[in-house]
């Protein structure tokens, strides 16, 4: 009996209470991650400053355009766009080519194949050179697989200059156009959310906690100049979280915000490059550590899984003489497990932009992203990256010197 009341008590603990809890600490996260508005308030000084948009691609040619007609599309009075052609294969570069001859506010960079140096990412190395040729006093990094809306930036622009804000990333809205996408992708940005505390970003001084996503960032030119430009990241694979935590390490004001209503992503298009991506993300964001990773997967067998043992002996206690009021405690537990688990993962899927009925095939998108984690938990021993058609073998440093990067 004894026994069987610790095993009881610790499945509540693990189960039902760790999820209730979960939930509570969601709702509040993303409170404190909704600061954008529709319509933003009046920038507090004139002019308004100029923003630079930077948009880098690899053979993007089935989306570049969607991108870039969008950024250009944008309602704030002071901006232009650089487009950077990162050694394309396919027809990015005669689509950028194409759009700017028929506006002044787009030119085209072409980082030609072969030039790549040792030790560079493609993207930080294409960012890197098209901030060379940017005017803007603000500089707002854009992946190619994003489609802003019209008043994106000058709702971001609006925030960081009346808040005095130095860098500031939106968490777009996911768009999904298979099943896998759907099921897979809001789960693993949910994971990667709170693996690396996304919210505690916010509001906290504590230098070490910080985010950042590349899909969307925006960052002051000081600022840029003062954590060292690409430069310093230039190892880094997920270059965005590095950045977030060298300008709060060097007391800079960053945050990080919700921002679905104002730009949406589709970030893969195949379940083998969801588990490629993500992988790539969860390895990198940790500079190689696997103790987050493996953290993640034990919360996944034993705030998950553990309700199908729990379900299996509630109803063997139900069908065998046993004490009545243990078996209302066991069926409460499994009831609850049950219903916190649907009831937040379908919150999550739906401010991802999702169905919420995906929470229902939670059993089988969570050995899935158990299987994202193992890949990632194996890249952690390899070392080994491959992205958009390029190999990487060099390890990350583990500390990053700010300023240590030529300037612009």
């Amino acid at each position: 009996m004894i026994v069987e009341l610790l095993i009881l008590s610790a499945y509540w603990l693990v189960g039902p209470l760790t999820w209730l809890t979960y939930g509570a600490l969601m709702f509040t996260g993303r409170r404190k991650m909704l600061l954008l508005r529709r319509p933003p308030e009046p920038i507090r000084v004139s002019p308004p400053p100029h923003a630079t948009i930077l948009i880098p691609a690899k053979d993007e040619g089935e989306r570049i355009r969607g991108c870039l007609e969008s950024a250009l599309a944008q309602d704030y009075p002071a901006f232009n766009v650089i487009a950077i052609n990162d050694r394309s294969a396919d027809n990015t570069g005669k689509i950028m080519d194409e759009i700017a001859a028929g506006n002044p506010k787009l030119s085209v960079l072409h980082v030609q194949e072969g030039s790549l140096e040792p030790g560079w990412t493609g993207k930080n190395n294409a960012l890197f050179q098209g901030q060379k040729l940017a005017t803007g006093q603000w500089l707002l990094f854009v992946d190619s697989d994003v489609v802003l809306q019209p008043d994106a930036l000058s709702s971001s622009m609006s925030l960081v200059v009346n808040r005095s804000y130095d860098l500031l990333s939106l968490l777009p809205r996911l768009e999904s156009h298979s099943v896998w996408e759907s099921l897979l992708v809001p789960l693993a940005a949910s994971a990667a959310s709170t693996m690396y505390v996304v919210p505690l970003s916010n509001n906290n001084k504590r230098t070490d906690i910080a985010f950042a996503n590349g899909q969307f960032l925006l960052i002051n030119r000081p600022a840029y100049e003062a954590m060292g430009t690409h430069a310093v990241v230039k190892d880094r694979y997920c270059e965005d979280v590095a950045m977030a935590r060298i300008v709060k390490k060097i007391g800079l004001r960053t945050r990080c915000a919700m921002g679905a209503e104002w730009a949406s992503v589709r970030m893969y298009s195949s379940l083998a490059n969801i588990f490629k991506g993500w992988s790539r993300i969860y390895y990198a964001a940790n500079v190689g550590d696997p103790r987050t990773i493996v953290g993640a997967m034990v919360f996944i067998l034993l705030c998950c899984y553990t309700l199908f043992p729990a379900l299996g002996w509630t109803i063997w206690r139900m069908n065998h003489p046993s004490p009545y009021y243990l078996n209302l405690i066991w069926l409460a537990g499994v009831l609850a497990h049950t219903l916190a688990m649907w009831v937040f993962m379908a919150v999550l899927y739906e401010w991802s932009g999702n169905p919420r009925r995906n929470a229902l095939m939670w059993p089988i998108s969570l050995v899935m992203l158990m299987g994202i984690l193992f890949h990632a938990l194996r890249m952690c021993f390899t070392k080994k990256v491959e992205w958009r058609g390029t190999t990487y073998g060099h390890t990350m440093a583990s500390h990053l010197t700010p300023g240590s990067g030529p300037k612009a």
